[in-house]
């Protein structure tokens, strides 16, 4: 993991809900009309990558999908066991996690690609995605866009957490690190009666072409990119890059 990653919300797993209630059911609602149009015979089997507190697991297996999902951090994957038991969860990193099978889809949410900051490491989660795929799985992944601009309001920068114990509030600010092809958000928190926190995360940033290239190496063929959950085409302005891929074979 990233040593400068230091998130709030990662510490604290039942506060990542409370911050990001829309965009969680958004997301899961444009991939599965993507698989619909994509994949006429269903998606029976999906891998989610980066699962975080299962909700995107939680969103596929109650479509009747039988899911694996995986996480590097225990305590994500421990409150999704708690709150959201049935699905296979599985401890791994996506460089290097193997567990001997395929599915029809794997799927890689939250920017959860964006913590692998160099090129090898962000190859070795292609390939990750690649060794548990056959052909005509489908791939979905969710990174940030760089042709967004961090300076024109592009990235959300108001957060508000309505936690039953607490309220809080925080503001948000982005450095771009282009030599490197990094965003750094930085938030600080407010909570009545205590103390500012701070958390700040890195996300690599991945450009369309760029993107594409990685995937076609591992034998994916990219059928569309999409900068908002309609999935309309656009001029890929918006702050997060929707990519959807089918594997070929390596």
């Amino acid at each position: 993991m990233d040593p400068l990653l230091s998130n709030l919300l990662y510490d604290r797993p039942e506060l990542y809900e409370e911050v990001y209630p829309g965009t969680e059911k958004d997301i899961p609602r444009m991939c599965a009309r993507l698989f619909d149009e994509h994949a006429p015979d269903g998606i029976r089997t999906l891998l989610d990558a980066g699962c975080g507190t299962g909700r995107h697991v939680e969103h596929f297996t109650g479509a009747g999908v039988d899911c694996v999902g995986f996480d590097c951090q225990e305590g994500m994957l421990a409150f999704a066991r708690a709150r959201r038991p049935g699905p296979d969860y599985r401890l791994g990193d996506m460089r290097t996690l193997r567990l001997g099978r395929t599915f029809d889809a794997v799927t890689c949410f939250g920017w959860a690609l964006s913590n692998l900051h160099a090129n090898d490491d962000v190859s070795r989660a292609v390939e990750t995605f690649a060794a548990h795929s056959r052909p005509g799985t489908l791939l979905f992944v969710h990174v940030p866009n760089p042709l967004a601009d961090p300076d024109d309001a592009a990235f959300r920068r108001h957060f508000t957490l309505a936690a039953p114990a607490f309220t809080a509030t925080a503001e948000a600010t982005y450095t771009l690190d282009r030599r490197r092809q990094l965003l750094t958000r930085r938030r600080l928190w407010r909570v009545a009666g205590r103390e500012p926190v701070t958390d700040h995360v890195r996300f690599r940033l991945l450009y369309p072409m760029e993107l594409e290239h990685h995937l076609t190496e591992h034998g994916f063929r990219v059928l569309g990119m999409y900068d908002d959950t309609d999935a309309s085409d656009g001029d890929l302005s918006g702050p997060a890059l929707f990519v959807l891929a089918r594997f070929r074979g390596a």
